[in-house]
This record gives structure tokens, C-alpha cells and sequence, in this order.
């Protein structure tokens, strides 16, 4: 005779619980991905157009709202001007590289070089114009551009950025970078750090402006932001600080004693009866 108590009462068994748990993952995971792809990827390493202009509307509703510090808004400010800059002008300059392949086309597979005009120049085609392209742009449009010469046209390419590392690491010099490479590895692709490296006194720049500086610059680090979401472009530098060497410090302890060495000459002058 059997008790209420038991009767709806269900016994796994080892082999059940875990069927069960797969059935679940396996209607979970087509949720999961439908919501990822439905939601913006703000951190991709190559952003898109409507990625850029949400960035850009976020931007700039920091830089002209209150309940931020003035140089917060400021670096926003600057943020949205560079972010706008890319969205009309696009993301390639004289002197980046891509990394071009269209299968079936030898002559025209290779690292190709954006020249004057801001064009690329394939052997066999006429030249292509990339003002306006972002990176992330490339490829399709670099396939409708070579599919009007070349049917059925499947292109691969890799943008890649020329950019300076110069600082505190071993090999410094120009570079040319994927432009969805993390800034950690830009900097490792420069020999690697030497002893003295110091990155909360690092810096990025083009020319007299600064881009990134000290903490910003550590939490991109650590981050693993990539050169794209940094908004870099061609020529843009990335010093590597380093620590003041044992000469600064010397000739920083020698000018806080040349006042005192006057007036200590003075002293004996005057009681030398010389002043």
C-alpha cells in the first residue's frame, strides 16, 4: 500500500541525470547564440560601421553631458573626433598593407601597399579606390570591386596598419600589424620589453597628439584591446616608457645642489670680505 507522500516522487538514476542535463545544453545553446548575435559586440577586435557610429552616439553624449570630469569629457571629445574622422574618411592610409588572395588570380594574390591617392593598385586591374572603406569593410567590398573583372571572384583580405614602436623595447622600428592584433602583442612584436620598460609611462601618439597615455594605456594592456578599437592608423606611434635611469637621477641630484653650493660660496665670500 502505497503513500501519498511518494507518489509523484521522481528517483534519477546517474545515466537520467545526465541525458537530462545534455538535453537541456542542447536546446540552450541555440538561445544563446541567437542572443549574442542579436546583441552589438562593442569589444570586436575589427569594429563595425554601426559599431563605430554606437560608439561614436556614446561618446559624444559623455562629452556634452554633466555628471563627468572635465577631462573625462574631453577625452571623450577627442574620442568622438576620431571615431567621425574614420566613419567619413575610412580606415586606410598611404604606406598600410593588405594581405590580399583571390583564388585562381596568382597575379593578383599578395601583400599589396596602399599608395598615393589612398588607392590600391592590383596588378591586372584597375586601381581601387579606399577612401571612405573601413577595415572591417575590406573584404566584401574588395570582392565586388575584383568580381566586376574576375567572375566569381572569392577574395580573402587582411588589413594591416604601419605603425612605429619605439621606447622601451628591444627592437624598435616600423611596423606593419594585423589591425586586429592586440595591443599586448603589437608590443611584444617589437622584440619584447627590455628591463627598464615602465607602461604606466608609456604613450601613444600621432605626432603632437596623444592618443593614450599611462593608465589608459595599462588597461588597454590588460584589457587586450586591439589596434582597431584603439582607432589607430598608419603612422601612429606606440612608445613604450621606461624607467629614469641612474644618469637622470644623478643629474637631477645635481642641480638641487648647485643652489645650495651658491649660496654656500656666497657665505664665504662674505665673510671673506669678497662681497
Amino acid at each position: 500500500m502505497s503513500t501519498g507522500t511518494n507518489a509523484h516522487t521522481t528517483i534519477w538514476s546517474p545515466r537520467g541525470l545526465v541525458w537530462s542535463l545534455l538535453l537541456a545544453i542542447s536546446f540552450a545553446i541555440p538561445e544563446l547564440a541567437r542572443a549574442q548575435a542579436e546583441t552589438p559586440d562593442g569589444r570586436r577586435a575589427v569594429a563595425t560601421r554601426d559599431e563605430l557610429q554606437a560608439a561614436l552616439t556614446e561618446a559624444e553624449r559623455i562629452a556634452n553631458g554633466g555628471g563627468y570630469s572635465n577631462a573625462y569629457r574631453e577625452d571623450k571629445k577627442f574620442e568622438a573626433e576620431m571615431i567621425r574622422g574614420r566613419l567619413t574618411e575610412g580606415d586606410f592610409q598611404i604606406g598600410d598593407q593588405i594581405q590580399l588572395t583571390v583564388f585562381g588570380e596568382t597575379d593578383a594574390t599578395g601583400l599589396q601597399t596602399v599608395g598615393p591617392g589612398r588607392v590600391l593598385s592590383v596588378k591586372g586591374l584597375p586601381d581601387i579606390p579606399l577612401r571612405g572603406v573601413l577595415r572591417s569593410e575590406l573584404e566584401p567590398y574588395l570582392r565586388e570591386q575584383i568580381g566586376r573583372y574576375v567572375r566569381d571572384a572569392q577574395v580573402k583580405a587582411r588589413p594591416m596598419i604601419r605603425l612605429s614602436i619605439i621606447g622601451g623595447v628591444l627592437k624598435p622600428g616600423f611596423y606593419q600589424l594585423d589591425a586586429d592584433m592586440m595591443l599586448s602583442d603589437a608590443v611584444m612584436s617589437a622584440g619584447g620589453i627590455v628591463a627598464t620598460a615602465e607602461f604606466k609611462r608609456s604613450i601613444i601618439h600621432r605626432g603632437e597628439a596623444v592618443l593614450l597615455e599611462q593608465e589608459d594605456f595599462t588597461n588597454a594592456l590588460a584589457e587586450g584591446v586591439s589596434l582597431d578599437q584603439l582607432n589607430l592608423q598608419a603612422g601612429d606611434a606606440i612608445e613604450v616608457g621606461q624607467k629614469p635611469t641612474r644618469d637622470a637621477y644623478r643629474t637631477i641630484s645635481m642641480i638641487a645642489i648647485i643652489p645650495g653650493l651658491i649660496l654656500s660660496i656666497y657665505g664665504v665670500g662674505r665673510m671673506a670680505g669678497a662681497f
